[in-house]
């Protein structure tokens, strides 16, 4: 339908769609603010206190994104030591690990570093028609940046459009500074039960590492690299019900790891683009950062799918 002939049918967009902001008002995650995108197939959930970060996220009811069992946990109780990191990684359709470390903590860098724990400033959200299609888009920057040390931002803004089943995230990191810095980038991009289930495989990756079984007792996680060659990369779950998708320009994010973690309770398969194969110590060893010059930008994007 075109705009007139569906508000011939619904007086509110809101009934079939749409955009709702509101915030979390109890537990770890009292006061986190949250934006709901419902495209009429998908809905996903966009935390502005959490790096414009995405939550849940499931398509015609049916769940995509893993939640851990922290669930959605407030900034605040950000904790960089060891792998104190984890006790607020809720996991999600995207955790953002940067922008100074990717991986094991190191120096003064925790695990996977701050990013994913810094709210967002200049949040915009747009919901409207655009001719024919009713357009939704919220962004946001997050600023990482101290004094006498580096000033990066990271601007984000995500876009989809009512009755889509795909939504676009786009990313720039500058470096704000008058120095050189160095950057490191990896989209955790976690999936989940029911989409993660015995039978279901893992698409476009060499057949030993397609296969997810059912929860085992005692199952340790596997991180696994694979190397691509195209220049544009298309990676998913696929079950009997349904497939979702993650694409990418490996241009700008050049290595990709799968995440497993097919234990009890903890279900997951983590499908990440990243920049570099290496993290914590071996980053800095093999000096494989991105080098940002000052006022120089970096730009990623993701595209996420559901068939």
């Amino acid at each position: 339908m075109n705009k007139q002939e569906l508000l011939k049918h619904i007086g509110c967009v809101e009934q079939i769609g749409g955009i709702r902001d509101f915030t979390y008002n109890e537990g770890k995650a009292k006061g986190v603010r949250a934006i709901e995108i419902h495209t009429g197939n998908l809905r996903f959930t966009v935390l502005p206190d959490r790096c414009m970060d995405i939550a849940q996220a499931e398509y015609k009811g049916q769940a995509i994104s893993w939640i851990s069992k922290t669930g959605v946990v407030a900034p605040q109780y950000y904790e960089k030591d060891g792998k104190n990191w984890l006790r607020g990684f809720y996991g999600g359709m995207i955790t953002t690990c940067g922008l100074k470390n990717i991986g094991g903590a190191v120096g003064e860098l925790g695990l996977h570093d701050r990013i994913a724990y810094t709210p967002a400033q200049k949040v915009s959200v747009f919901a409207d028609w655009v001719g024919d299609e009713y357009v939704m888009c919220v962004s946001g920057e997050m600023r990482d940046s101290m004094t006498f040390g580096s000033n990066l931002v990271l601007k984000r803004t995500i876009t989809t459009k009512l009755f889509a089943k795909e939504f676009i995230v786009e990313d720039t990191v500058v470096n704000e500074g008058f120095r050189s810095e160095d950057i490191a980038l990896c989209y955790h991009c976690n999936f989940g039960y029911p989409l993660v289930q015995a039978g279901s495989k893992i698409v476009n990756v060499p057949d030993e590492y397609a296969e997810i079984t059912a929860p085992i007792h005692g199952k340790k996680e596997e991180c696994i690299p694979v190397e691509y060659f195209d220049d544009t990369v298309t990676v998913g779950i696929e079950n009997e019900n349904m497939g979702a998708y993650l694409t990418y320009e490996r241009n700008t994010l050049p290595d990709f790891l799968i995440w497993k973690m097919l234990g009890e309770s903890e279900y997951v398969v983590g499908l990440e683009p990243r920049t570099t194969c290496y993290g914590g110590q071996n980053i800095i060893d093999h000096n494989k950062f991105v080098k940002l010059e000052p006022f120089a930008e970096y730009k990623t994007k993701l595209k996420f799918e559901v068939r």
